[in-house]
């Protein structure tokens, strides 16, 4: 195992508020403190990037008045990984921007999200793992359309369709060199390209977004094109792990994971 340990920043905050379906459902502040199989889902995140042995540090972005109870939430865990809490701001770029100046050490750092409540320490490791040896200013974790659908035919994702494929985001993203903050704006539009990717318009341009649309382009060249319109040299990390791009969004979603956690953990 290489000995580069990353910074990994989860991305906690709501989009919804109080008005978020899951959390309503779930009687909770936030979607990320929903109930995942007996254990919130945040814990579930935060332990998955702390068992994967390449994570230094934990920071949790989230709201200021949901900073306590993120706090209980993740109370107890005790694996010489410091967690730090620091308040979102009103988009995930400019949150995202915000941690270069509040951590001037972060690098080189992952970035997840709090409803990734399938993201195992496999899948983190082996996304940390290729991370050894990218040549960029940062990444992003894919997987292929084929892994999700042949073993979960019910968890339909928002697939990216190119000349080689299908893929799916993971929400699992590095930042490798200082460079690649310059990319944070494009996220201050919502991001979810794959589920409106109209965005691409606002984040890239009208011409990134048609090349999307024509799927004339393999996914690797793509990513470089979209890599030079900002600046910021982007790799693709390329994951096999059908859970990968499983977040909760939807109660289906929430209901998948539930089985999914509970047969893996063979609980009833």
């Amino acid at each position: 195992m290489a000995d580069t340990r990353y910074t990994a920043l989860v991305l906690a905050a709501t989009r919804g508020g109080p008005r978020d379906p899951l959390a309503q459902q779930g009687g909770v502040s936030h979607k990320a403190f929903i109930d995942l199989a007996g254990k919130p889902m945040l814990r579930r995140v935060v332990e998955g990037v702390i068992d994967s042995g390449r994570i230094g540090r934990v920071i949790v972005s989230i709201e200021p008045d949901a900073m306590d109870e993120a706090e209980q939430v993740l109370a107890g865990l005790d694996a010489g990984i410091p967690i730090a809490f620091t308040p979102s701001r009103e988009s995930i770029g400019i949150s995202v921007a915000a941690i270069e100046q509040a951590f001037p050490d972060v690098l080189p750092m992952i970035i997840t999200t709090g409803d990734n409540g399938l993201h195992t320490h496999e899948i983190v490791r082996s996304f940390c793992d290729q991370l050894d040896s990218v040549d960029a200013d940062g990444a992003l974790g894919l997987t292929n359309a084929h892994y999700v659908l042949d073993k979960y035919p019910d968890g339909a994702r928002a697939f990216h369709r190119f000349r080689d494929g299908q893929f799916s985001s993971c929400n699992l993203y590095a930042f490798l060199s200082p460079e690649a903050f310059r990319g944070t704006a494009i996220f201050n539009g919502g991001g979810q390209f794959g589920k409106k990717p109209k965005r691409l318009i606002g984040a890239f341009g009208l011409v990134a977004f048609l090349v999307y649309k024509s799927r004339l382009l393999r996914v690797r060249p793509f990513i470089g094109f979209l890599s030079r319109a900002i600046g910021v040299k982007t790799a693709p990390v390329f994951l096999p792990f059908a859970e990968g791009p499983i977040d909760i969004d939807r109660m289906s979603d929430w209901q998948l994971a539930e089985r999914i956690i509970r047969e893996r953990e063979g609980t009833a």
